[in-house]
């Protein structure tokens, strides 16, 4: 079986802890896969909450979801902290990729690599729009 391979691109430009809550766990009691897509979207609002924007305003242009990649490498328990480290990478004319590294603290014990792909949209013309400059700046490019 052909698996996706996501590889996490340093540096990493900001983290953000979580705690798994008794909802985030499934039926065998770890956490849950779309538990954890949840708590990257958190780390991402974070992210850009952070650096004074939104997913709805980077310089006036939102954010689109255009895909979603996970490996799942290790178990979460209720109660454990989740350190949720985010870079950029792979960017286009009009997005990038964000990519996710989770693990948890209690037991430095990696539990995912993920990666979201975004495009920049101008919500008043429902256009696709250039990443704007303030982001690329985040980046370091």
């Amino acid at each position: 079986m052909a698996r996706v391979e996501i590889k996490y691109p340093e540096p990493t430009l900001f983290t953000h802890e979580l705690t798994v809550r008794v909802t985030d766990l499934n039926f065998a009691d770890h956490l849950a896969h779309d538990s954890v897509i949840s708590l990257l979207h958190e780390a991402r609002a974070q992210f850009f909450k952070a650096n004074n924007l939104s997913e709805l305003d980077v310089d006036g242009a939102g954010i689109i979801m255009a895909d979603l990649a996970a490996n799942y490498r290790g178990e979460a328990f209720f109660g454990q902290t989740l350190s949720v480290e985010i870079s950029l990478g792979d960017f286009s004319s009009k997005g990038c990729d964000i990519f996710y590294r989770v693990s948890c603290k209690d037991n430095d014990t990696l539990i995912a690599i993920a990666k979201t792909g975004i495009v920049f949209m101008d919500y008043s013309t429902r256009k696709l729009v250039s990443v704007p400059k303030v982001f690329l700046k985040i980046a370091g490019l």
